[in-house]
């Protein structure tokens, strides 16, 4: 069997796979519906792809608990990975808000007077 990262199998991730197809069939069934005005269809298949998305959401925390305790020694650079990975997207973040905001506001201000 083909081994992802030397101890979580490849079998655990074929949920994922399942799920995303899912997803997409769901997604495609609800926007056909949409397109031809039936409401209630539509509403249905987007209420059954919320829900593939929260069972996926569920086996995500799965795979991370397993993956946590198959690499107990790296779970400290798991951790560090996405803090890393969070404040590279606070600081990217913060600079649009600059770009968006402040920027316009100081040249507007500088018009003004």
């Amino acid at each position: 069997m083909f081994v992802i990262a030397d101890q979580l199998p490849s079998s655990m991730y074929l949920p994922v796979v399942l799920l995303v197809i899912a997803y997409a069939v769901l997604s495609i069934l609800g926007a056909r519906a949409r397109a031809d005005e039936n409401r209630s269809g539509a509403e249905r298949f987007t209420n059954w792809a919320f829900l593939v998305v929260l069972v996926f959401a569920a086996y995500a925390v799965v795979l991370l608990l397993a993956a946590i305790f198959s690499y107990p020694s790296r779970f400290y650079d798991m951790m560090l990975i996405i803090f890393v990975i969070a404040a590279f997207f606070a600081l990217l973040l913060f600079a649009f808000f600059v770009i968006a905001e402040i920027i316009p506001n100081a040249l507007r201000r500088g018009r003004d007077r």
